[in-house]
C-alpha cells in the first residue's frame, strides 16, 4: 500500500510540474522569422524579416525564455506580429507577438495555446522594437 501511495504522489508531482509551466521552452535557435499577424491561432507565413545572426537570435531567445506567464484569463486584441522560431534541431514553434512601446511590456503567446499569455520585460521590449521596426 505504501508503494502505491508513493507512486501516486510521484505521478501527481510530475503532472503538476508539467501543467504548471511558467516559462516558454528554451533551446538554441537557428532562425526567427517575423510576419504581420493576419489570423488569431495561425501564423502568417508571408515573413518580412528573418534573423539568423547570433546577436539577434540571442535577443529573441532571452526574451522568450525570460517571459513570465500571465496569471488569469486572457482576452487579447489581435496580435501585431507572428513569429516562427526554429531551433538547431529544426523544430518550429509559432507565436503571436504584441509588441509594446518603449517603457512597456510586450506579450507573446504560443499559437497552439491561445489561453496562455507571457509577458516580455520592458528592457527586452525596447530591444525588440529596435530590431523589428528598424
Amino acid at each position: 500500500m505504501r508503494k502505491i501511495i508513493v507512486s501516486f504522489l510521484s505521478i501527481l508531482t510530475i503532472v503538476f510540474i508539467g501543467c504548471n509551466e511558467e516559462r516558454l521552452p528554451d533551446g538554441e535557435l537557428s532562425m526567427v522569422s517575423i510576419s504581420n499577424a493576419t489570423e488569431f491561432g495561425q501564423v502568417n507565413t508571408d515573413f518580412f524579416k528573418e534573423y539568423e545572426e547570433k546577436e539577434s537570435l540571442e535577443l529573441f531567445q532571452k526574451a522568450r525564455t525570460t517571459a513570465v506567464k500571465n496569471e488569469g484569463i486572457v482576452d487579447m486584441a489581435s496580435p501585431e506580429f507572428d513569429l516562427r522560431v526554429v531551433d538547431t534541431d529544426g523544430k518550429k514553434q509559432d507565436y503571436h507577438l504584441w509588441l509594446g512601446e518603449v517603457g512597456q511590456n510586450s506579450g507573446i503567446m504560443d499559437v497552439n495555446d491561445t489561453h496562455t499569455l507571457y509577458y516580455i520585460s520592458e528592457d527586452f521590449t525596447e530591444q525588440l522594437i529596435a530590431l523589428i521596426r528598424e
